[in-house]
């Protein structure tokens, strides 16, 4: 065992080598027979200072870089004691070989036993990973990787690079990727790749060792930990075309995406009196209905869940088919043709609350600038000049206009307006309807309850902040995003823009570039043969502070 500082030591009596009877008796005419026990057990030992090395390898057979390897077994001596980390999943070897083998492990020493002699002529790599520790602390073996050839020469071909997320242009931790010959019919949804490896924390990958060719590359966030691309679940990177990798083959970039095929399923009907409900299995991101003679278009609304989609009894349409159509946020469609029927019961949400406030500001509470978006459980119309008025403490504080402040969706369903400056010493408003001047476009006159708007403390209220955009691309989309990658806002294509009314906090830019100038950003292809259009991120995160107006953040790409 090995003897160093920082390490436990370890004493062992090799009692077969021992003549029993006579070692007993001298131990025993000592005094101490305790410690022969002691001694006699592989354990760690208590007290002394914690191992904090990671075991270190001694010899290898086949050595390292060794050339016209013949064996079914590679073995590796260690400097201590050594046990295997799931070695079965850690254990990468390329090129990929269909050879079965068996991990015996003796003390110091690591044996692998294949059931077949290795391919001949060609170069293997052993990356072991995080595969084998020690005994004591489980100190993980550091970049214990072994390469030999069966043949005459080492394959000296290689490839690096990095692995990112497209979306958010972070490093993909741990990302696998996959290479496979562009020759033949292997498949990253079906295959196990015929070289692989492991990006670092930052998303860096390095594969040497290559046999020089075309390849296909592929990195992939593989959650099942087969080694291929079968779940969707999973994000994949990709290039469309097959690369050649030589040993001066460039540093390249995969970008990884998650592709989302599935169409999305009407899964629920609900019938009332006033509304119709359709109820998705997932996110709609875009709606339509229109009657089957696509005369007339259904008010509809999406509700919070994001997968319910609620359509309006209307004077235009009071019933019959009509198509729905679906767009989920990949882009997938859907299309269903429906008989619909406006009768049952009412709607709870009608004898319920008949409005609510949808966004409620932070939890400090609203500021001077900020939209407020009032939800109606039933379209209206707006028939008269003031339907909004604010108080605070019974006294009138404004009186919003119609159309000048006060604003109706296309749903007809939404109400909003922008929050006026206020006094310094209001923490509280009184959001009131007017039930004259806000009226149903079917049945009876609706009674609106008071809503309560808290107001965020200090003088602050919201900040701004604007540049310059310098680019040759003519379509594009400009984002803005809250800290954890969320859409508040976007722009289209211009020499410059400006975001008001921004809430203090940290925010991040990004663009999404329209290549091919068809009017969209059009991300990744199911079928791996076009690659998603470029996404760019302003270099640094943006603070903004309340009264502060940020300029000359200036974006060029």
């Amino acid at each position: 065992m090995k003897d160093k500082i920082g390490k436990r030591k370890f004493a062992y009596f090799d009692l077969k080598t021992t003549q029993p009877m006579k070692l007993l008796r001298a131990l025993l005419a000592a005094g101490i027979t305790t410690g022969v026990v002691a001694c006699a057990t592989q354990s760690a030992p208590q007290g002394g200072p914690r191992d904090e090395e990671p075991p270190k390898l001694l010899r290898s057979n086949p050595t390292d870089q060794q050339l016209n390897v013949d064996t079914r077994t590679v073995t590796l001596e260690f400097d201590e004691e050594i046990q295997q980390n799931t070695l079965n999943r850690e254990l990468l070897i390329t090129p990929n070989i269909n050879n079965p083998y068996k991990v015996v492990i003796n003390k110091t020493q690591l044996v692998l036993e294949f059931e077949k002699p290795l391919q001949d002529s060609t170069t293997f790599t052993f990356n072991f990973r995080e595969g084998v520790t020690d005994i004591t602390e489980k100190n993980k073996a550091q970049d214990l990787i072994l390469s030999f050839s069966s043949g005459s020469y080492i394959d000296s071909a290689r490839i690096a690079g990095n692995v990112i997320n497209l979306m958010k242009q972070t490093p993909e931790k741990g990302a696998m990727v996959l290479l496979y010959q562009a020759g033949d019919t292997m498949s990253v949804r079906k295959n196990r790749p015929y070289y692989l490896t492991n990006a670092d924390d930052q998303g860096n990958f390095s594969l040497r060792n290559v046999k020089e060719g075309s390849y296909r590359i592929y990195a992939l966030l593989d959650k099942n930990n087969n080694s291929f691309y079968d779940s969707e679940e999973e994000r994949i990177a990709y290039l469309a075309k097959p690369i050649t990798i030589t040993s001066t083959t460039d540093s390249v970039q995969l970008q990884t995406v998650r592709i989302d095929t599935k169409k999305p399923i009407l899964m629920n009907r609900g019938r009332f009196t006033d509304r119709f409900v359709a109820g998705y299995n997932e996110g709609i991101q875009q709606f339509t209905a229109v009657s089957a003679d696509k005369k007339d278009t259904l008010v509809s609304k999406p509700l919070p869940d994001g997968k319910t989609i609620e359509l309006f009894k209307t004077d235009a349409f009071s019933g019959g088919r009509a198509i729905l159509a679906a767009v989920d946020s990949a882009g997938n469609i859907t299309s269903d043709s429906l008989q619909i029927a406006f009768e049952g019961k009412p709607s709870t949400r009608v004898r319920g609350a008949t409005l609510k406030v949808m966004n409620t500001g932070k939890n400090e509470g609203y500021r001077a600038g900020q939209e407020v978006t009032v939800e109606l459980q039933a379209p209206v119309r707006i028939a008269g000049k003031t339907p909004v008025t604010l108080m605070a403490d019974s006294i009138v504080v404004e009186e919003l206009q119609y159309p000048e402040a006060v604003r109706l969706d296309r749903t007809n369903t939404e109400i909003s307006f922008t929050l006026p400056s206020l006094s310094n010493n209001i923490r509280q408003l009184t959001l009131m309807l007017d039930s004259t001047a806000i009226l149903p476009l079917q049945g009876e006159p609706i009674s609106f309850p008071p809503l309560q708007l808290s107001i965020a403390e200090g003088k602050g209220s919201t900040g701004s902040f604007s540049g310059s955009i310098t680019t040759e691309y003519k379509s594009y989309t400009l984002q803005l995003l809250t800290s954890d990658y969320k859409v508040v806002e976007e722009r289209g294509p211009g020499k410059t823009y400006r975001f008001r009314n921004v809430a203090p906090g940290t925010y991040y830019l990004r663009i999404l570039v329209d290549e091919n100038n068809n009017g969209k950003w059009d991300g990744a292809d199911p079928k791996l043969e076009r690659e998603p259009e470029p996404v760019l991120m302003y270099p640094n995160m943006i603070e903004v502070r309340a009264n502060w107006e940020l300029e000359d953040l200036d974006i060029e790409f």
